[in-house]
């Protein structure tokens, strides 16, 4: 059996000031490194042989931290984990976008999947890029336990679609908080969810 691991990047700059980040990078703030750093205590005992990880700098720097505490060989990192690409809104601070483009965010709040931003992505995009990289990681690594590393949309659209979900169903998954863990096994085609976007091992972070 196949397992796959997946979380999200520990806490950034731009997390905390409300900026968009997508394919731009901030810096993990100190909350974010210790949030690594606990994730990969957790994962100690998952016998983990393999690590991957988004080439965005929050992300690898975060895998960094789990290959580290593991013992892991070299890291391998790939542009097909990247987040979302918000093109000319990345920077920008969420607030004042929702006031220049109400149009967009009346429907990117009721149907964000019908949503290409300006200059950037959209959910069919970025899931389609993402998955088809989770199934190689799948073939390249049969009968092993894999960790990969990416960003919160991009990784809630993985989910999604492991759970057999369309990508207008994304909301039926669950939110990925910084550093959420999601265990799932797989089986041929199937994908057998173990944990989903778990935080227990930030309890008592402030």
């Amino acid at each position: 059996m196949t397992r796959i691991i997946l979380t999200r990047h520990g806490q950034t700059l731009w997390n905390i000031e409300g900026r968009v980040q997508g394919s731009l990078d901030s810096p993990l703030t100190e909350k974010g490194i210790l949030q690594a750093r606990s994730l990969a205590i957790r994962l100690r005992g998952e016998e983990i042989k393999h690590i991957y990880s988004s080439d965005s700098l929050r992300a690898i720097n975060t895998a960094e931290e789990i290959r580290r505490e593991l013992g892991l060989g070299k890291l391998s990192s790939s542009p097909a984990l990247r987040e979302f690409s918000f093109g000319e809104w990345e920077g920008c601070v969420w607030q004042e976008l929702r006031e220049t483009y109400p149009d967009i965010f009346k429907q990117w709040d009721s149907e964000p999947h019908l949503v290409t931003t300006p200059g950037g992505e959209n959910m069919t995009l970025v899931q389609k890029r993402a998955w088809n990289f989770l199934q190689q990681i799948v073939q390249i690594h049969k009968g092993e336990t894999v960790c990969l590393v990416t960003h919160g949309l991009t990784l809630k659209l993985l989910v999604t679609k492991a759970l057999g979900f369309e990508v207008h169903e994304w909301a039926k998954t669950p939110w990925q908080h910084n550093t959420a863990l999601n265990i799932l096994e797989v089986e041929g085609e199937k994908w057998i969810p173990c944990i989903l976007g778990d935080c227990q091992h930030l309890d008592g972070m402030e």
